[in-house]
């Protein structure tokens, strides 16, 4: 009798341990301290660069099976697997630490600022207007492999976005198809294909308001293909897995945000695609995250980088203004 008091003695002190951890997992991350609100903007103290804030918390993630055969059929599509609807599977929520994203995709006048400072001389494969487009300041800088994105973002103090992060960037919490919500695209929108398929080129940064994303970056679907810091794999209890294997195990890195040269339905929030890291194409670019240190949010830094935006944002119009295009190749 006694064997067996001790025995539930045991049996509940280790259901009681496995029930607080259970616990203690299921408890979100506390958020950061003093956290400012969604959209947030600073000019940041290393490259001089707009960021905008996106707060902790959790986001729906991916899609599920239902969902994206309800989105593919909003395209004519029949089945998913012609646009690898299976590689954002499975929808769920996930937690992400407060963080500064860029407003805009990296543009010329800052990477020239880069290659000035560090002596970077890049090998760049000739695209439409590509002499003509690398003169333009507020355009976005092209094309950048994998390598190049991580050293200027290292150089500037920042880093490549996770997938998540960038997900959340461009979707918010509420899970929509496209940065401006569920409305199919539109030339308002972003810098997409045309009507018929016809290729355009990138545009200068900021120039469709109303595709905005909920934090107030731009761009996040069209103009150009974006850079992340991760390996293209497949996300974990992803049921169809098994169809990815033939192109991930570390062999491309992940873009997301689709481009002015990809189809439509390809600027979905949740789409993702890869390129090898040497890759690149004149439709692939970058932008930067920012994890601030601890207290920044009450320091003088956090209150002089807000109060430089308007002075920032006077210097960005003047550089708009400026940026007059030459090239045939040009869509308004």
């Amino acid at each position: 009798m006694r064997n067996l008091w001790i025995v539930g003695v045991i049996a509940a002190a280790v259901l009681g341990f496995i029930t607080a951890g259970a616990d203690a997992q299921a408890q979100p991350p506390e958020p950061m301290p003093d956290e400012p609100a969604l959209g947030t903007t600073i000019v940041h103290p290393g490259d001089g660069s707009l960021m905008v804030y996106v707060p902790s918390g959790y986001f729906i993630m991916g899609m599920d099976k239902e969902e994206v055969e309800k989105y593919g059929k909003a395209f004519n599509f029949e089945d998913y697997h012609k646009f690898a609807g299976q590689e954002w599977f499975p929808r769920r929520s996930v937690f992400v630490a407060g963080f500064f994203v860029d407003k805009y995709e990296l543009t010329n006048e800052l990477w020239d600022k880069y290659t000035a400072a560090t002596k970077y001389v890049a090998k760049r494969p000739k695209g439409p207007g590509g002499e003509i487009m690398a003169k333009l300041r507020m355009y976005p800088v092209s094309p950048i492999t994998w390598a190049e994105a991580a050293q200027y973002s290292n150089w500037a103090g920042k880093r490549l976005p996770t997938e998540a992060q960038w997900e959340k960037a461009a979707r918010g919490t509420d899970g929509r198809w496209f940065p401006w919500g569920n409305e199919l695209p539109t030339k308002e929108h972003g810098v997409f294909p045309g009507d018929k398929g016809n290729h355009t080129i990138s545009q200068m940064v900021g120039s469709r308001p109303k595709g905005v994303s909920p934090c107030g970056a731009m761009d996040m679907a069209g103009n150009l293909y974006e850079w992340t810091s991760e390996f293209m794999e497949p996300y974990p209890n992803n049921p169809e897995a098994a169809s990815m294997l033939s192109y991930t195990g570390h062999a491309n890195g992940c873009l997301r945000g689709g481009s002015f040269y990809h189809a439509t339905w390809a600027v979905n929030c949740a789409k993702r695609f890869g390129f090898q890291p040497e890759e690149t194409y004149f439709h692939v670019g970058f932008r930067a995250v920012w994890e601030p240190p601890a207290g920044y949010f009450t320091s003088e830094a956090f209150k002089k980088a807000k109060e430089a935006v308007a002075a920032r944002e006077k210097e960005l119009e003047a550089l708009r203004k400026n940026d007059v295009p030459e090239s045939p190749y040009w869509a308004r």
